[in-house]
């Protein structure tokens, strides 16, 4: 048998008898299922040492008042600054994921994949913009930036008007009226097909042109351009061609992070991967019904994964949210899984 093809590595520990697998390829493992996870700033900043993307996004892991976190910085410029000249590079930050102790350690690189395309998307929303056609100004209607109490406060303020039931003029007329007074980053967005009404709606092929000759100098979201982007339409409006505009950037954006992520050179979300090898690697590396049978081993893996879940159930909270999931528990009498803790106490 050849030797074990990973060895627990920081943050890490073998759970007392734990069995190995022999894997297609001859070579035998521990399954990630049959460790322990103790990490902590240093062990995180280990694996996540072992990431590549981009050259844009950076990984950072430390520890505050809080616990462990993994953050995400990104190379970039103003978005907001939409003038002729040449921006500054800048280093933003997103926000930071919390990193439980005992999280397993492809959690952890899972969460930073996740937190790095959350921070590319954030970008994303920033950078459509549509043009007032009264004032002629511009403004990133479905970024994060929004106040949202305050929208809440006042929803008439936001609501969309109703449509009319059928359009006035053929529909890829009205989408490239529409399309002039949005832009991505500012580069012009053009409608280069349209297919009309069919059961599911119209589909639209929108491509996105290029920038002005100062964003095209900084060379930044140069692999935005000349990209086309399949819209779906459920209804003839402005407003479903906005929301169809930033659903089709976000998964262009999301799409190639799947492709550029890479864990220890190991494109993990990419699709070249092929879904019934992962199943099947999957269940090789999950032979409870040889493993349980040890009854020492059964005894000990049971009580760890009760003790891990049971470790995850947060304390129950007071005021007006205590109130909210309480209505929402009180129908469920006999839930299986952890309670939250102080829950009983709470509603006898």
């Amino acid at each position: 048998m050849k030797p074990l093809a990973l060895n627990p590595a920081a943050g890490e520990l073998t759970m007392p008898g734990a069995p190995t697998v022999t894997l297609p390829n001859g070579c035998a493992c521990v399954p990630q299922h049959y460790l322990q996870f103790r990490h902590d700033a240093r062990s995180v900043q280990s694996l996540l040492a072992d990431v590549a993307c981009d050259a844009h996004s950076l990984l950072f892991a430390a520890e505050d008042g809080g616990g462990v976190y993994l953050q995400v910085g990104l190379i970039g410029r103003e978005n907001y600054e939409r003038g002729a000249a040449a921006r500054p590079l800048k280093l933003v930050y997103g926000r930071k994921w919390r990193i439980d102790a005992d999280t397993p350690s492809s959690e952890i690189v899972q969460t930073a994949f996740l937190a790095i395309q959350k921070a590319h998307e954030h970008e994303v929303r920033e950078l459509l913009t549509l043009r007032d056609a009264a004032s002629a100004r511009c403004s990133s209607p479905l970024s994060n930036h929004l106040d949202l109490p305050l929208m809440a406060a006042f929803p008439e303020l936001t609501a969309a008007e109703p449509e009319p039931q059928a359009l006035d003029r053929p529909l890829a007329e009205a989408v490239r009226e529409w399309l002039a007074l949005c832009q991505f980053a500012q580069r012009p967005l053009e409608l280069l097909r349209c297919e009309d009404w069919g059961a599911d709606g119209a589909a639209l092929w929108v491509r996105i042109g290029s920038p002005p000759a100062a964003r095209a100098a900084e060379g930044e979201l140069a692999h935005f351009d000349g990209q086309v982007l399949r819209l779906q339409l459920a209804q003839a409006s402005r407003v479903e061609l906005v929301f169809a505009l930033m659903d089709a950037l976000i998964h262009c954006s999301n799409r190639r992070i799947e492709e550029a992520f890479r864990f220890r050179g190991f494109a993990r979300f990419s699709r070249r991967n092929d879904p019934a090898r992962i199943a099947q690697l999957s269940r090789q590396l999950r032979p409870y019904a040889r493993d349980l049978q040890r009854p020492e081993f059964a005894a000990e893996f049971q009580r760890r994964n009760h003790d891990t879940d049971a470790g995850r159930a947060p304390r129950w909270p007071s005021g007006e949210l205590a109130r909210v999931n309480a209505e929402k528990l009180m129908p469920h009498r006999h839930l299986s899984g952890h309670l939250p803790q102080g829950y009983a106490r709470a509603v006898a």
